[in-house]
């Protein structure tokens, strides 16, 4: 029981304190200006407007003149067509059309007001009736609003039983053929059960009072702008997410291999970087390699370094190990040969290396080994670097499963290739998600010829210089003695 009279006691409490706050609610001069809004258009729909079609066409098969279409437009919008639909109507339907709320919202006109109830719902049929040619001519529309959608269907077959019933009363009082073609009764009247939206004059009014109401608030609300200097957290943040690039070059063009791996060394030393790379080419397959070689050896210096070689058609990979039947990555990646049997030591530096392997082939197919991103995996772990010699990345099957490894990838291209060629091998990196690209701009080496021919002293030549002609002097004639 003591029980019941605390848990009822906190719920008094409870009940007490939302009503307090409910209480002391007030609302701000936004929010009164947004509920006025609200009320404004829901109080644009009354007095409530509910229209009701039906449509009468001539019984003829062609066109009808257009002035026949204009004489029934104006007999059904006569006055006398309108007493004769009030008639037809139930005594509740024209005192629904005369009276209360309907009259008392402006449904009726000034001078019908104290005319009998009969006139003043003709009047109001008349007020709100719309008559519209449709089939080019060959029919007519009749739009009838009343406050309920009852009221207006019965309100329209009434217009149009009235409308039907002068024509036959006019057609047989004649003694001469009719003029007029034969009418008939189109679609049964429909009524839309929904209210008719706000006249175009108070929508447009609504719609400028909402825009106004949104600039303003707008303005009012708006953050002011900063002045002065900008602090440091104010700035935005770089995105971990996006995609790093960076070129390097020399400043004729391309690097040799030397200065390109000594940048290459500089940048991995730097904290933050990957410890598995991987270099690889489009164009330069055997230079990707040799820089490759020539990377892990200079690593290896200080710190434990793996020489992954992936590219089995590379002639300077091939040569790592003495063995040529060494195992290697392909006996790795096939679950042949286990880590123990495939890394051995390199001959010139203290590197470890991964050859190849017996039955390596050349080729990116490599690259999809289901096994591969595991065993780069577990060597990023022991050593400080993994060097990868891998054949080209672009469009090989896998490279979505290194690029979760988040490798620093090095892309090697020539300075004699075309200036789209960097770009195009980026693409196709950046659409396997590799995050961390480096393009290296390497140097073509040139042929040995053209080196000897550039290097040899050239040979000396003998130029004939241009020597002008002798004059010839004439002959010496001895004259005889007188």
């Amino acid at each position: 029981m003591v029980h019941t009279d605390v848990a009822y006691t906190h719920e008094a409490e409870a009940r007490s304190a939302r009503w307090a706050k409910a209480r002391a609610w007030r609302p701000g001069l936004w929010q009164v200006a947004w509920i006025s809004l609200l009320l404004a258009v829901a109080a644009s729909f009354f007095p409530l407007r509910f229209t009701a079609t039906a449509t009468i066409d001539f019984d003829v098969g062609t066109q009808p003149p257009a002035a026949a279409s204009r004489g029934v437009a104006q007999v059904l919008a006569s006055r006398e067509l309108a007493y004769a639909a009030a008639g037809r109507l139930a005594p509740e339907d024209r005192a629904r059309l005369a009276e209360g709320l309907w009259r008392q919202l402006g449904g009726a006109r000034a001078e019908a007001q104290d005319r009998p109830e009969a006139v003043r719902a003709a009047w109001r049929l008349l007020d709100d009736l719309s008559v519209t040619t449709i089939n080019g001519g060959r029919g007519l529309s009749l739009s009838l609003s009343a406050p309920m959608p009852g009221v207006a269907l019965r309100a329209a077959d009434a217009y149009v039983a009235a409308f039907f019933a002068l024509d036959a009363t006019t057609r047989a009082a004649s003694d001469e053929p009719a003029v007029l073609p034969a009418l008939r009764r189109g679609e049964p009247a429909r009524v839309a059960f929904l209210p008719d939206p706000p006249r175009p004059l108070a929508l447009a009014l609504l719609l400028a009072a909402a825009a106004t109401l949104l600039i303003a608030q707008r303005n009012a609300t708006a953050a002011p702008e900063a002045q002065g200097p900008l602090n440091g957290t104010d700035l935005p943040l770089e995105l971990k997410g996006s995609h790093r690039i960076a070129w390097l070059g020399g400043p004729d063009g391309g690097l040799q291999i030397e200065p390109a791996v000594a940048r290459l060394a500089v940048q991995l030393t730097r904290s933050g970087a990957s410890p598995l790379v991987i270099l690889s080419s489009d164009d330069l397959p055997e230079a990707s390699a040799t820089c490759a070689i020539a990377l892990a050896r200079r690593l290896s210096e200080e710190a434990r370094v793996a020489l992954v070689a992936l590219d089995g058609g590379s002639a300077c990979l091939a040569r790592l190990v003495p063995d040529s039947f060494a195992p290697g990555m392909s006996e790795l990646l096939f679950g042949v040969a286990g880590f123990g049997e495939t890394i051995h030591r390199d001959a010139r530096s203290r590197a470890h290396v991964i050859p190849p392997g017996r039955d390596a082939r050349g080729g990116s197919f490599v690259v999809g080994a289901e096994r591969l991103a595991l065993v780069l995996g577990a060597l990023t772990r022991t050593y400080d670097y993994v060097i990868v010699a891998a054949p080209s990345l672009s469009g090989a099957d896998g490279g979505d499963r290194l690029a979760a490894l988040d490798p620093l990838v090095v892309c090697l291209t020539a300075d004699t290739a075309p200036s789209t060629a960097a770009v195009e091998s980026f693409d196709a990196l950046a659409q396997q998600r590799f995050a961390r690209v480096v393009m290296l701009c390497l140097a073509e080496p040139r042929d040995a010829d053209d080196e000897d021919k550039g290097d040899a002293q050239p040979l000396p030549t003998i130029e004939a210089a241009a020597v002008a002609a002798r004059r010839r002097e004439a002959p010496l004639r001895y004259a005889g003695a007188a």
